[in-house]
């Protein structure tokens, strides 16, 4: 700690003369306060280093002296004065307030004096952060170099060469001083006063602003922004420029005089405007050229011009003064206009000693309007713009108007230089009206371009342009700077609409999208009542309108009976696809969308209604069409569709016994029905068609598709291989199946039964449930066949009953089953067997008719008659087969014995059998009589 220095934690004071001879390192982290009551020496050794953790602050009541040290601190000397010699460097800030600073070396922070302090920066100083002074003197010596703000309340800034300044220099109630050469100031500059006619060779990065009114640039200087010399009262304004180039405009205004004078070749590149706001002009509202000096814009003035050099732009007075505009040997004068009764006169204030031309100047427009090619002048004030295509070029036209709203012709009047306005295109968004002659939502800007006018154009101009996206609400708007409205939006909106939707596509409804002929693919969609999405795109990010569909312009599948229907809607497009996904297509297959199938006709909204397309999909008289719609460059298809459910109706049931009942177990029960394949609305699917394996895709000779049960559910169904048959014509078919009712085990009454179908096609289409496919239910009897006994003479062919029986609850007993003229008895089913007595095989063979009536069957033994004087007389076991015979099965239908067949009746159960016996008499006997 030095002598006479005190403290611990960041607090430390130091009492009397402080001279720090040694370096110094501070252990503390945080806030580290030293408080000097005296004046402080640093010597030439380090106060601090870069790496501590302390902020150091000195608080001196007394002078402050640096040497070439480094101190790593802000230094605060209060009222007192500080300096900095041998270039010392300053990790810290510089404050005072009466007291003065000079510094020398680097200072990393600010250095300010808030009172009425002085601050001077010696040679090659540099100030890493801001200057600020309040009342106090500011100097800057060569080359000191400040990379912040300068800035003073009221005290002088003086710069003597080869000083930089990075930022800004403000001032309002002082002067700026500039000597010596190489000075720069990076920002503004706004101060009372600029004397620098003797700083040579400097630079101005901003704009130049006195607000006391007088301005004086050194040779060779330049001038990047805009020079404003505005003084109040009675104070003189001036600005005096010698052999400098100012980039900008210079406006120069007074209560009283006001002037621009230009020497040695000095160039102004912007606007020159000279006015006098408080009294009457007079001649001393002046701007003066020198002979070698140019202003390559216009020059306005309430005074006088006097041109030595040359004016590339308008010249013009609004002083009544006869020698106004006076121009002088060696002069060129690109436009006159003597304004004081209004218009413009080339000769009422002109002095033209060597009768150089004097053309009219050019007539700053009042506002533009951008117009379509085909709009006459006439109507160019509040001319349309018409709708225009993405991606394809297109004209606009951008008028100057005057005034009165006409075309402003003198807009670059002849000998004139080129105006240049930019013009841009911009969405002004939704919604598509102007408030206060504004966009009435958020604007994006489309293009830009600068748009150069000469007098050929006569105030109208052609500008060739190219937008890349779809916007709803296009305006044009042109900026010119000389324009009486700097900025004008175009009267009219127009519309950039996509030239088509280049693809239509979907996610779930893509099973064949090439070709559209596959039966088998998927996804599969319900006919009506299944939901698919769909996306319309047209390839522009910004198109965000709504697609519709034109149901005239769809195609089915090739060899479709029939085009269906598609329901939906697109929602709103978004980053130019727009998409649905609750679509439903009532008909069976694939369909497509031809040309326009797809279309929005309202996107250009804002100039349909109002004539600026041509309604349709049509361009005509030089206006695009304003609906635009779908473009395919392959087909695709969307699908597969197939019903949504198949519905029967019944037509007939025949009974398979001579039409009026069945025999369990019987085949040929006959049902006659109608199945459709329809939507979800009920409507029949007419591509449902054709043979089984196209999109008909129920097989309806397969038994087993209908899914037959009964009702009531107690019997069953005997599966069959065949039985149904059936064709799909355009959704419908009439069938025609024989069903077999299984024969139950046991005993069972006579029952009605329904057959229900519920049919299944490979796509899992269906019925809810079962429904009956006959229209009334058919009685089913549990029959059996019986044989009676039967003897008589062998002399005599014996009769043999076969009776067809059914059980009847009623009776509980077999009853004879009438109404049976079906059933059929093949002779050679009958079984003859087990023969006694002296009958032998075949002496007796069946003979009789093979089909009952009303449930009676006639079968007859022929008489096996005599012998050898023998007579057949004995018995046979007649047997009758009702399914498979066995191999040692027998019969005799004639007098040669041959094997039995399978009988074919096998819902009768058990093969009925009985004895027939040749030689006993019947009984019993009424008369009986022999003769020898």
């Amino acid at each position: 700690m030095p002598p006479g220095c005190v403290g611990s934690a960041g607090t430390y004071t130091c009492t009397g003369y402080t001279n720090i001879q040694d370096h110094v390192q501070f252990l503390d982290t945080g806030n580290v306060s030293i408080t000097v009551n005296g004046s402080l020496n640093i010597g030439i050794y380090s106060i601090g280093s870069a790496t501590q953790n302390a902020n150091v602050s000195f608080q001196v009541n007394g002078l402050v002296t640096v040497n070439a040290a480094t101190v790593h601190a802000t230094i605060n000397s209060g009222i007192y004065s500080m300096t900095l010699t041998g270039a010392p460097y300053i990790r810290g800030n510089l404050l005072t307030s009466t007291g003065s600073i000079t510094a020398r070396g680097t200072i990393q922070g600010d250095v300010s004096a808030s009172s009425y302090g002085a601050i001077s920066l010696l040679q090659n100083t540099v100030i890493n952060g801001h200057v600020a002074a309040r009342t106090g003197l500011v100097t800057l010596y060569d080359s000191a170099m400040i990379h912040g703000s300068l800035s003073t309340t009221s005290g002088t800034v003086t710069l003597y060469g080869f000083n930089i300044v990075d930022s800004w220099v403000n001032c309002d109630s002082c002067n700026f001083y500039l000597y010596g050469q190489n000075n720069t100031i990076g920002g503004d500059i706004r101060v009372a006063n600029v004397y620098a006619s003797s700083a040579q060779n400097s630079h101005y990065n901003g704009v130049i602003q006195a607000v006391s009114g007088y301005i004086a640039l050194g040779t060779g200087s330049i001038v990047y922004g805009d020079i404003t010399a505005l003084s109040s009262g009675f104070t003189t304004s001036n600005v005096a420029v010698y052999q400098s180039v100012i980039n900008g405009t210079v406006n120069v205004s007074s209560e009283a005089s006001a002037s621009v004078n230009l020497f040695n070749g000095s160039i102004i590149h912007g606007r020159v405007q000279v006015t006098n706001s408080g009294m009457a002009a007079y001649a001393n509202n002046n701007v003066y050229l020198d002979s070698n000096s140019v202003i390559n814009n216009s020059v306005s003035v309430t005074g006088v011009i006097i041109n030595n050099g040359r004016i590339n732009g308008c010249a013009r007075t609004s002083s009544s003064y006869p020698a106004a505009i006076q121009l002088q040997w060696g002069s060129n004068t690109a436009g006159i206009c003597c304004a004081s009764s209004g218009s413009c006169s080339q000769t009422s204030c002109v002095i033209n000693p060597f009768g150089y031309p004097t053309n009219r100047c050019s007539t700053p427009a009042n506002k533009f309007n951008c117009i379509d090619p085909s709009v006459s002048n006439p109507n160019a004030a509040n001319g349309h713009l018409f709708t225009q295509i993405a991606n394809s070029a297109f004209n606009v036209d951008v008028v100057a108007l005057a005034a009165d709203n006409s075309v402003n012709t003198d807009y670059v009047a002849t000998g004139q230089g080129n105006q240049t306005v930019e013009v841009r295109l911009i969405d002004c968004g939704d919604p598509a009206i102007l408030i206060n002659q504004s966009c009435g939502g958020t604007t994006t800007n489309l293009s830009t371009q600068n748009l150069t006018f000469s007098n050929s154009d006569a105030g109208r101009k052609r500008l060739s342009n190219t937008i890349s996206n779809a916007y709803k609400n296009v305006r044009c708007t042109v900026t010119d700077p000389n324009a009486t409205q700097q900025t004008s939006l175009s009267t009219d909106n127009f519309a950039v609409r996509p030239a088509n939707f280049s693809s239509v596509s979907s996610s779930n409804a893509n099973a064949d999208v090439a070709t559209g002929i596959s039966t088998s693919n998927t996804p599969i969609i319900k006919a009506g009542s299944g939901r698919f999405n769909m996306t319309a795109s047209t390839g522009l990010s910004n198109y965000n309108g709504t697609a519709k569909i034109d149901p005239s312009k769809l195609i089915a599948h090739t060899g479709a009976v029939h085009t269906g229907a598609v329901s939906g809607t697109f929602s709103q497009d978004s980053y130019g696809n727009s998409t649905g996904t609750s679509f439903s297509y009532d008909e069976v297959g694939y369909f497509r969308f031809s040309a326009l199938g797809i279309y929005d006709d309202t996107f250009t909204q804002v100039d349909a209604s109002v004539g600026d397309c041509v309604a349709g999909f049509t361009a005509s008289n030089n206006k695009q069409a304003c609906a635009f719609g779908y473009a395919p460059s392959t087909n695709v298809y969307m699908g597969r569709f197939v019903p949504d459910h198949f519905a029967i109706s019944p037509q007939s049931v025949t009974p398979a016994c001579s039409n009026q009942f069945s025999y369990f177990g019987q085949d040929g029960l006959l049902t006659r029905f109608q199945i459709k394949a329809l939507n979800s609305s009920g409507v029949t699917t007419q591509n449902y068609t054709g043979v089984y394996g196209g999109f008909a895709r129920m097989n309806l000779n397969s038994y087993a598709a209908y899914h037959f049960n009964l009702s009531p559910h107690t019997f069953t169904l005997i599966p069959k291989v065949n039985g149904s048959a059936g064709v799909w014509s355009q959704g419908q078919a009439t069938i025609q199946v024989a069903h077999q009712v299984s024969r139950p085990g046991n005993r069972t009454p006579v029952t009605n039964i329904s057959v229900e179908a519920q049919p299944l096609d490979d796509d899992g289409v269906t019925i809810s449930s079962a429904v009956a496919v006959s229209a009334s239910s058919s009685p089913f009897r549990y029959g059996r066949l019986y044989l009676s006994p039967a003897h008589g003479s062998e002399l005599l062919p014996l009769p043999l009953q076969l009776e067809a029986q059914y059980w009847s609850d009623s009776v509980v007993a077999y009853v004879r089953s009438v109404g049976d003229s079906c059933t059929t008895v093949p002779l050679s089913s009958v079984v003859m067997k087990n023969y006694h007595g002296q009958l032998n095989a075949c002496e007796t063979h069946l003979a009789g008719n093979a089909t009952m009536v009303n449930g009676l069957l006639g079968l007859r033994l022929t008489a096996p008659g005599v012998s050898g004087g023998q007579p057949n007389t004995g018995s046979v076991d007649v047997e009758v087969n009702l399914g498979v015979a066995s191999n040692n099965d027998k019969t005799c239908v004639s007098p040669a014995e041959t094997p039995a067949i399978d009988g074919v009746m096998p819902w009768f159960g058990v093969d009925p059998e009985a004895r027939a016996t040749f030689g006993i008499y019947k009984s019993p006997i009424v008369y009986m009589r022999e003769s020898f």
